[in-house]
């Protein structure tokens, strides 16, 4: 009697990718929370499979070559957990010698018209040893910062505290929390989560640099999700080159689990606060134009 071989089925991924801009050359994305930008050594080079049956993970280098139908090469990245405007270059742009990758990689480490406005949801009020951050306004952090070698590199960050709340030292059942903008100067590993760990705000959700009782506390109580930083890319903005010869400016609005948070937990005049600061910014949660919306269905053995 012939042995019977068993083959596993491979796996269907069926989702969407949002797409927020696109150019001749370029291509900037929307990140979801816990989704890979690529595979590498550090997450591994194939699909994680916790436990049998387990949904494999679907980076978004993927996803993003099947939504569009061609190879494309990822210009920066956001962590894991984090979320936002991904910017990608098409690989056929790099063809005779145009070099389109290199070039909008140079654009985003040493233009001082590059900015990546970053939004983030951090424990505490706004408030350290006598310091009330959110009426500074824009301020410099210039700190080293070890990279994953533990070799230290000069590191700056500019922060905006936007909105704070507090709990009347826990007499209140709510969440001490800010809202805070970021840019960054260098681009160093863990760059803002350990410049705001070090001011006493991590973020809510970094497993790493954050504090492990709060974020155990917002995952019971306020409605964090699973491999969630609370971080996110919200506007990607830079200057014209021979790529993008009208430059790239995007807004990715605040993901729904996020705002949700925010909506759920914090008094309107929270919010208020910080539509008001984001205003001035020019900038905003919801913005009115709507990604491309692409639908995804492949296989993956």
């Amino acid at each position: 009697m012939e042995s019977e071989i068993c083959k596993e089925e491979p796996y269907i991924f069926n989702g969407t990718v949002s797409v927020l801009d696109r150019g001749a050359n370029h291509l900037v994305v929307s990140k979801p929370p816990g989704v890979l930008c690529h595979r590498s050594g550090w997450s591994g080079s194939r699909p994680r499979k916790l436990q049998k049956n387990a949904i494999p993970e679907v980076p978004m280098l993927q996803r993003t070559r099947e939504a569009v139908g061609e190879r494309v090469n990822l210009i920066h990245r956001l962590d894991r957990g984090a979320s936002g405007c991904l910017l990608m270059s098409f690989a056929n742009s790099d063809k005779d010698d145009n070099n389109v990758t290199a070039t909008l990689q140079e654009n985003m480490s040493i233009s001082s018209s590059t900015h990546k406005t970053y939004i983030a949801l951090v424990r505490g009020e706004g408030i350290f040893k006598g310091r009330d951050f959110r009426e500074k306004g824009w301020f410099e952090i210039d700190r080293p910062i070890k990279n994953e070698a533990g070799t230290s590199k000069n590191a700056t960050s500019y922060f905006r505290f936007i909105a704070g709340q507090g709990n009347e030292n826990g007499d209140l059942d709510r969440p001490r929390a800010s809202l805070v903008l970021a840019r960054i100067k260098t681009g160093r590993w863990h760059q803002i989560r350990k410049h705001l760990n070090g001011l006493s705000h991590p973020i809510i959700g970094d497993s790493t640099h954050g504090n492990s009782k709060t974020n155990r506390c917002w995952k019971e109580k306020w409605g964090l999700t699973p491999e969630r930083t609370c971080l996110h890319l919200l506007k990607l903005e830079l200057p014209p080159t021979l790529a993008t010869p009208n430059g790239i400016s995007v807004v990715d609005a605040l993901p729904q689990d996020m705002m949700d948070m925010l909506q759920k937990h914090f008094p309107p005049e929270f919010l208020n606060d910080a539509k008001k600061a984001l205003e001035e910014e020019g900038l905003c949660l919801n913005p009115e134009k709507q990604p491309d919306i692409v639908a995804v269905n492949f296989a993956m053995s």
